[in-house]
């Protein structure tokens, strides 16, 4: 008789809610908190979220038990939304305290990382990007490694820090080698 495994649970002041997406960063002391999507009864979804966001630590179990804080969680910010007695909250940095050389590229199954690290780049770096050069920004990332691969759970997560001047460096050889082009009106 197979079971099937139950959710992954997170804890914190003796609620509990279930996890639908978490990104993490082991480290020797505990789990750094990337991303974190939540759901439950309300009272401890939002207890946890509070603790989380006051820079307290949470049991995860993913599966084996685990703490974890938030990565600077004095920039996280939170959407909660609501359906009858079930709460969903999900914990991601702030934009504004996201820049070039630190930003996380988070994507759920069947979605495309190349495409989501192109508009990534194009928002916090100035060197213009064309869509077309999105997979070769991928590779050049993985290659170069301003890109990090998490743990993740629900989806796949990479913490990113870009140098613009190699980046533009690579650009410029790609298109003086002709890997890239430009296309013309």
């Amino acid at each position: 008789m197979s079971t099937t495994p139950a959710f992954p649970t997170v804890s914190a002041a003796g609620f509990h809610a279930y996890i639908d997406l978490l990104a993490y960063e082991p480290t020797s002391w505990d789990v750094l908190i990337h991303a974190l999507s939540l759901f439950g009864h309300k009272t401890a979804v939002d207890a946890i979220r509070a603790r989380l966001r006051m820079g307290d630590s949470a049991t995860l179990m993913v599966p084996d038990e685990t703490t974890g804080r938030l990565v600077l969680p004095e920039t996280v910010v939170s959407r909660t939304r609501r359906t009858g007695e079930i709460t969903h909250a999900t914990l991601l940095r702030a934009p504004a305290s996201l820049s070039a050389t630190s930003f996380l590229v988070l994507i759920r199954d069947g979605e495309d990382p190349a495409q989501r690290f192109h508009r990534l780049c194009d928002r916090y770096v100035t060197t213009p990007l064309l869509p077309l050069w999105a997979s070769w920004l991928w590779q050049w990332a993985h290659q170069s490694g301003s890109v990090v691969s998490l743990p993740t759970i629900g989806g796949h997560a990479w913490t990113a820090r870009v140098d613009e001047a190699v980046l533009e460096r690579a650009l410029c050889a790609a298109v003086h080698s002709g890997t890239l082009t430009i296309p013309t009106a």
